[in-house]
């Protein structure tokens, strides 16, 4: 796939942008670098013909095939091992549209306030299990 850079108004959001006819909207995908096997966890947009009128204003390098084409931003360049932008990078993706898929984009989000909610929110499960589990216990050895 060839990687464009990011719009400055997404550069900060979590998801990319490519044109994946088998997806629902708003689906969370894995893409892997099958060069160096790091992978990323986000929200894929379909890219259309508003979003290609929109990036293909110049100056920006245009995007003449939506269907090899994937805009991303540097946070997730950055995760998939440094990738270049216009350059043709052999990515997999995969949707991954379960609540594993879920944390784990949210785990691989730009923004700092995402990453930090989705661990305060595995960690607040986790203790909640273990105040129900002793409580159970606490039950039994009264009775």
């Amino acid at each position: 796939m060839k990687l464009f850079a990011a719009l400055r108004e997404n550069m900060h959001q979590g998801w990319v942008w490519l044109q994946y006819p088998n997806l629902s909207a708003r689906s969370i995908i894995k893409i892997t670098n099958s060069t160096i096997e790091k992978s990323i966890y986000c929200e894929a947009l379909q890219i259309d013909a508003n979003f290609r009128d929109i990036y293909n204003q110049s100056p920006r390098i245009t995007i003449d095939n939506s269907q090899t084409a994937i805009v991303i931003n540097g946070w997730y360049r950055a995760k998939l091992g440094g990738l270049p932008t216009q350059e043709n990078i052999p990515l997999t993706i995969q949707p991954c549209d379960s609540m594993c898929g879920h944390f784990m984009a949210c785990v691989d989000h730009p923004q700092t306030v995402v990453r930090v909610a989705a661990w305060l929110g595995l960690i607040s499960i986790i203790l909640g299990f273990v105040g129900l589990v002793l409580g159970v216990i606490s039950l039994c050895l009264v009775l």
